[in-house]
Protein backbone atom coordinates (compact mmCIF):
# COMPACT_ATOMS: atom_id res chain seq x y z
CA UNK A 1 0.00 0.00 0.00
CA UNK A 2 1.42 3.21 -0.92
CA UNK A 3 2.20 5.94 1.68
CA UNK A 4 -0.42 8.46 0.22
CA UNK A 5 -3.51 6.01 0.40
CA UNK A 6 -1.91 4.63 3.55
CA UNK A 7 -2.17 8.10 5.45
CA UNK A 8 -5.28 9.38 3.42
CA UNK A 9 -7.32 8.38 6.59
CA UNK A 10 -5.13 10.47 9.04
CA UNK A 11 -5.03 13.27 6.82
CA UNK A 12 -9.20 13.73 6.29
CA UNK A 13 -9.28 13.11 10.62
CA UNK A 14 -6.99 15.83 10.80
CA UNK A 15 -8.14 18.31 8.82
CA UNK A 16 -11.13 17.90 10.32
CA UNK A 17 -9.16 19.08 13.58
CA UNK A 18 -9.82 15.81 15.78
CA UNK A 19 -7.32 13.67 17.78
CA UNK A 20 -6.65 10.28 16.91
CA UNK A 21 -8.46 9.39 20.60
CA UNK A 22 -11.54 11.52 19.89
CA UNK A 23 -12.14 10.09 16.12
CA UNK A 24 -11.41 6.39 17.54
CA UNK A 25 -14.41 7.05 20.40
CA UNK A 26 -16.81 8.93 17.73
CA UNK A 27 -16.10 5.48 15.22
CA UNK A 28 -16.08 2.90 17.94
CA UNK A 29 -13.43 1.59 17.65
CA UNK A 30 -10.00 1.17 19.66
CA UNK A 31 -7.28 4.02 19.44
CA UNK A 32 -4.91 1.29 18.68
CA UNK A 33 -6.93 -0.46 15.86
CA UNK A 34 -7.57 3.53 14.30
CA UNK A 35 -4.05 3.96 14.22
CA UNK A 36 -3.73 0.19 12.62
CA UNK A 37 -6.19 1.89 9.60
CA UNK A 38 -4.56 4.90 9.49
CA UNK A 39 -0.92 3.16 8.81
CA UNK A 40 -1.68 0.88 6.76
CA UNK A 41 -1.26 -2.21 8.88
CA UNK A 42 -5.45 -3.28 9.06
CA UNK A 43 -7.63 -2.68 6.30
CA UNK A 44 -10.62 -0.23 7.08
CA UNK A 45 -13.93 -1.69 6.39
CA UNK A 46 -16.97 0.08 4.13
CA UNK A 47 -18.58 0.85 7.45
CA UNK A 48 -15.85 2.39 9.59
CA UNK A 49 -14.66 4.17 6.19
CA UNK A 50 -18.49 5.46 6.00
CA UNK A 51 -18.86 6.69 9.30
CA UNK A 52 -14.97 8.76 8.87
CA UNK A 53 -16.66 10.43 6.07
CA UNK A 54 -19.29 11.16 8.01
CA UNK A 55 -17.56 12.11 11.41
CA UNK A 56 -14.43 13.78 9.39
CA UNK A 57 -17.11 15.56 7.08
CA UNK A 58 -15.06 14.57 4.60
CA UNK A 59 -17.10 12.94 1.57
CA UNK A 60 -14.13 12.45 -0.86
CA UNK A 61 -12.93 9.79 1.74
CA UNK A 62 -15.17 7.35 0.18
CA UNK A 63 -14.02 8.01 -2.71
CA UNK A 64 -10.79 7.30 -2.33
CA UNK A 65 -11.06 4.27 -0.27
CA UNK A 66 -13.15 2.36 -3.12
CA UNK A 67 -11.04 3.61 -5.93
CA UNK A 68 -7.97 2.25 -4.29
CA UNK A 69 -9.21 -0.90 -2.06
CA UNK A 70 -12.52 -2.15 -4.20
CA UNK A 71 -12.51 -4.52 -6.81
CA UNK A 72 -14.45 -1.78 -8.58
CA UNK A 73 -12.01 0.97 -8.13
CA UNK A 74 -11.11 0.84 -11.28
CA UNK A 75 -14.64 1.61 -13.00
CA UNK A 76 -14.58 5.11 -10.65
CA UNK A 77 -14.05 8.30 -12.81
CA UNK A 78 -10.23 10.03 -11.73
CA UNK A 79 -10.71 13.38 -10.58
CA UNK A 80 -8.75 16.19 -9.26
CA UNK A 81 -10.12 17.60 -6.41
CA UNK A 82 -10.49 21.38 -7.02
CA UNK A 83 -8.73 23.55 -3.82
CA UNK A 84 -11.50 26.42 -4.56
CA UNK A 85 -14.28 27.89 -5.74
CA UNK A 86 -13.05 29.37 -8.79
CA UNK A 87 -11.44 25.90 -9.21
CA UNK A 88 -14.77 24.48 -8.79
CA UNK A 89 -16.33 27.01 -11.23
CA UNK A 90 -13.41 26.48 -13.94
CA UNK A 91 -14.00 22.53 -13.87
CA UNK A 92 -17.63 23.35 -14.66
CA UNK A 93 -16.07 25.93 -17.59
CA UNK A 94 -14.15 22.97 -18.76
CA UNK A 95 -17.11 20.22 -18.87
CA UNK A 96 -19.01 22.73 -20.23
CA UNK A 97 -16.47 23.37 -22.99
CA UNK A 98 -15.74 19.58 -23.70
CA UNK A 99 -19.92 18.43 -23.76
CA UNK A 100 -20.63 20.62 -26.75
CA UNK A 101 -18.24 18.81 -29.65
CA UNK A 102 -18.88 15.62 -27.84
CA UNK A 103 -22.73 15.54 -28.12
CA UNK A 104 -22.30 17.41 -31.46
CA UNK A 105 -20.16 14.54 -32.81
CA UNK A 106 -22.73 11.44 -31.30
CA UNK A 107 -25.71 12.89 -32.95
CA UNK A 108 -23.83 13.30 -36.14
CA UNK A 109 -22.82 9.25 -35.62
CA UNK A 110 -26.28 8.73 -34.52
CA UNK A 111 -28.50 10.92 -37.60
CA UNK A 112 -26.67 9.31 -39.89
CA UNK A 113 -27.12 5.89 -39.12
CA UNK A 114 -23.48 4.95 -38.60
CA UNK A 115 -25.05 2.41 -36.07
CA UNK A 116 -27.06 -0.11 -36.83
CA UNK A 117 -30.28 0.51 -34.34
CA UNK A 118 -30.25 -3.44 -33.74
CA UNK A 119 -26.83 -5.18 -33.91
CA UNK A 120 -24.55 -2.44 -32.85
CA UNK A 121 -22.40 -2.66 -35.52
CA UNK A 122 -20.29 -0.06 -37.09
CA UNK A 123 -17.47 0.38 -39.73
CA UNK A 124 -13.92 1.17 -38.32
CA UNK A 125 -14.23 4.61 -38.62
CA UNK A 126 -16.95 4.92 -36.92
CA UNK A 127 -15.79 2.86 -34.22
CA UNK A 128 -12.89 5.17 -33.94
CA UNK A 129 -15.10 8.23 -33.94
CA UNK A 130 -17.32 7.25 -31.11
CA UNK A 131 -14.18 5.91 -28.81
CA UNK A 132 -13.92 9.58 -29.16
CA UNK A 133 -16.76 10.53 -27.95
CA UNK A 134 -16.98 8.09 -25.37
CA UNK A 135 -13.65 9.29 -23.60
CA UNK A 136 -14.66 12.99 -24.25
CA UNK A 137 -18.34 11.93 -22.01
CA UNK A 138 -15.68 9.90 -19.19
CA UNK A 139 -13.59 13.58 -19.00
CA UNK A 140 -16.98 15.38 -18.55
CA UNK A 141 -17.81 13.39 -15.91
CA UNK A 142 -14.39 13.40 -14.31
CA UNK A 143 -14.96 17.29 -14.16
CA UNK A 144 -18.57 16.84 -13.30
CA UNK A 145 -17.80 15.02 -10.47
CA UNK A 146 -14.54 16.85 -9.03
CA UNK A 147 -17.29 19.89 -8.94
CA UNK A 148 -19.62 17.83 -6.93
CA UNK A 149 -17.41 16.40 -4.46
CA UNK A 150 -15.95 20.11 -3.78
CA UNK A 151 -19.49 21.35 -3.77
CA UNK A 152 -20.46 18.65 -1.22
CA UNK A 153 -17.68 19.27 0.96
CA UNK A 154 -18.85 22.93 0.99
CA UNK A 155 -22.63 21.68 1.99
CA UNK A 156 -21.04 20.04 5.00
CA UNK A 157 -19.08 21.96 6.50
CA UNK A 158 -22.18 24.96 6.94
Amino acid sequence: MSKNIENHYKTSRTTAAITQEQAAELLGVAPRTLSDYENGHAKVPDDIVTAMAKVYKCPLLVWWHLKNHSIFGEFLPDISVPQTNGDMAFQLILAQDDLMPTVTAIKQIVANRKICENTGDMCDNTRQEFTQAVNGIKGVKSKLFSAVVYAEKLIAEE
